[in-house]
């Protein structure tokens, strides 16, 4: 029970913000999940180049739709899956080797910090371990291979369990062929053995077979179709003989075992083995004792096992990969139980007791050198803080803590594409929020800001380092007005405060005198003294004067527009921005855009957009006009200008410029 509790402790401090972030692959694995958690369900998912199985991400959707999601939420299973494996390896050490070997089974897998670390990922190889020590169980179980235990018939729910797993297995990763595999092996050899079970098992196991093949049936269909991404075209990945021989390719997975690790800072620590090298020499005595009493079926299962399952982990192009190590944990854990056990009874009973110290030693040693790793060294290394974009989950975390009761604004410098394959900064912000039922409005900092209620203090949150540097000075003078927040883990230059309802209401007091706009001549024209309502419950708050110099040919016109929001805005709001050389005819040059999220607006919120207008290079030299206004991207209808109760035409006129030749 110690030491359970001790792989929980493991396994859940920090479950929220170590790893910092998610790395590429989680990535990959959420989005199928918010794909399931919309309603699409398929076997398994085609991901261009490859298919994934489905059965990981059907339960990660159910886990995060009752406890939510975020950096938490998506860790909570890999956490409970991990927590019930060690369970199982104890159980399944005990009843064949005795307790003694369940107790150090359980210890070395509650302390392995690549099992630490898969129970963090959201990764589908995170229910390997689980599978692969279930089916061993149900195999000890239906078989009769438990210790001490006379063969009798087993009951029908053994059988069962084993026929489920065997099928629900091929909807979770192509290494469960090889566990259909080493299981039909076993079977077959224990069937055929002096100590084989009863001839009524034979029943019992066309039984489990029958059930495999209903629960795999709409897989081995699909398989059918779509032969490309089914899991046997996937098995080896992209090794090939002439990449690397499979002498090559098992030497570097014995390394990695025990001398050199997985190189990948998103799975390890680099240069950290799988295990230490005195529990590497005593699994390998656990693995020869296997080998001597293979004749044995508790010898046999898990050495089968190993056999059948080292190819898919160790065959590898680019050196080791502890994911493919996941199936061959809790068979790293067996025989090290069994190890000790050998080791444990090759003494004199004198010298046991010393002996157990040097096992206590030894796990110690591994409990301080796991944690140490785990919490101090590796969250530190640049490269893990890289691979899962930490910068974005202190963010994140940040938010969670604040947007409560600070207004949030969070800059998106993709605003225009939110629905792009790939994600941006503020998408990964998001994606790691626990918090999803805060408030967050959004700019595109680059060319627009958001002021919550008339400038009231808020928070102004920019996921992209380079957001600062890239700002438009009309935007920064704003934020120069604020505090840069730091502190608290957060990235530096990340989060500025700022509260501007004073120096706000004073630059708009200035747009009546300085910049007053001017209605349409269809209007009647004459002078628009802002504030000018608009249809669609937006208010033309005044701009800042265009500049006076003469522009050329293929220059750019800046203009700079103050909002604010009186009510709900249509959510397909566009604002144009046209240069006329007659008012009557459009347009010499134009740009139509908005840099602000309008769907969560609120009423008295203030934005400020910036338009860029590119003039043609054969511009003719003469004064042009500059008109702006607001219309409906869906149908093209513009929203009309109110001077009090009367509508003065649907655009304003900010002023004129002078183009040269």
């Amino acid at each position: 029970m110690l030491l359970l509790l001790l792989g929980g402790g493991l396994r859940l401090w920090q479950i929220g913000s170590l790893p910092a972030g998610l790395h590429a692959g989680e990535i990959t694995e959420i989005r199928i999940t918010e794909s399931v958690r919309q309603g699409n369900i398929e076997v398994f998912y085609d991901l261009g180049s490859e298919g994934r199985e489905s059965l990981f991400h059907i339960m990660q959707a159910a886990v995060t739709s009752v406890f939510g999601n975020g950096l938490l939420g998506y860790h909570l299973l890999g956490t409970w899956v991990g927590l019930v494996t060690l369970a199982l390896v104890y159980a399944l050490a005990s009843r064949l080797y005795g307790t003694l070997a369940g107790v150090m089974a359980l210890a070395i897998l509650a302390l392995n910090m690549w099992h630490i670390l898969l129970g963090r990922q959201v990764e589908r190889e995170t229910l390997l371990p689980l599978l692969v020590v279930g089916v061993l169980l149900a195999l000890a179980r239906t078989m009769a291979v438990y210790r001490d235990v006379h063969p009798r018939l087993p009951v029908n729910t053994a059988f069962a369990m084993l026929g489920v797993l065997l099928g629900l297995g091929f909807y979770i990763h192509p290494a469960h062929f090889m566990i259909v595999l080493f299981s039909m092996v076993f079977i077959a050899l224990k069937l055929v053995s002096r100590n084989r079970p009863p001839r009524q098992t034979i029943g019992y196991l066309l039984f489990s077979v029958l059930i495999m093949m209903i629960v795999a049936m709409p897989y081995l269909i699909s398989s059918i179709r779509l032969p490309n991404l089914a899991g046997a075209a996937r098995l080896f990945g992209d090794y090939t003989i002439a990449q690397k021989s499979p002498f090559e390719a098992l030497v570097d997975g014995i390394g990695g075992l025990v001398f050199i690790g997985d190189a990948d800072p998103a799975h390890n620590l680099p240069g950290r083995p799988l295990v230490d090298l005195v529990s590497g020499l005593i699994v390998a005595v656990g693995v020869l004792t296997a080998a001597r009493g293979w004749r044995y079926a508790r010898y046999a299962l898990p050495l089968i096992a190993t056999i059948i399952l080292i190819p898919i982990s160790f065959l590898t192009v680019d050196g080791a990969n502890f994911l493919n190590f996941a199936p061959l944990l809790p068979l790293v854990a067996l025989f090290f139980g069994l190890g000790i056990v050998t080791l444990y009874q090759s003494f004199t009973t004198s010298t046991r007791p010393m002996v157990v110290l040097g096992f206590v030693a030894l796990l110690g040693f591994n409990l301080t050198w796991t944690s140490r790793d785990l919490f101090q060294v590796w969250p530190q290394l640049e490269s893990v803080q890289t691979a899962y974009s930490s910068r974005a989950a202190r963010i994140a975390a940040h938010i969670d803590r604040t947007a409560a009761s600070v207004p949030t604004v969070i800059c998106d410098s993709s605003l225009a594409q939110r629905t792009r394959e790939q994600l941006s900064n503020t998408d990964l912000v998001l994606l790691m929020m626990n918090r999803k039922d805060v408030h967050l409005r959004y700019a595109d900092c680059g060319t627009g800001m958001i002021f919550v209620n008339g400038g009231v203090l808020q928070q102004v949150v920019m996921p992209d380092a380079d957001t600062l540097l890239m700002m438009r000075p009309e935007l920064r003078e704003w934020l120069s007005l604020g505090t840069l927040v730091e502190g608290q883990g957060l990235p530096s230059g990340s989060v500025v405060q700022v509260e501007v309802a004073q120096a706000l209401a004073d630059r708009v007091g200035l747009f009546t005198t300085m910049s007053p706009a001017g209605f349409a001549p269809e209007a009647g024209s004459g002078l628009a003294i802002p504030p000018l309502r608009f249809g669609g419950n937006i208010t033309f708050l005044g701009h800042e004067p265009l500049s006076a110099a003469p522009y050329a040919p293929s220059s750019i016109i800046t203009t700079v527009t103050y909002w604010r929001v009186d009510g709900l805005i249509p959510p397909d709001l566009r604002f144009f921005t046209h240069v006329l050389a007659d008012p009557s005819v459009c347009c010499a040059a134009q740009n139509d855009t908005i840099s602000v999220d309008v769907t969560q607006l609120e009423d008295r919120d203030v934005f400020v957009q910036i338009v860029f207008v590119p003039l043609p290079s054969s511009l003719p030299a003469e004064t042009y006009s500059v008109s702006v206004g607001a219309y409906l991207n869906s149908s093209g209808t513009r929203m009309g200008v109110m001077d009090g109760e009367q509508q003065r035409g649907t655009r304003l006129f900010l002023g004129q410029i002078q183009v040269t030749g």
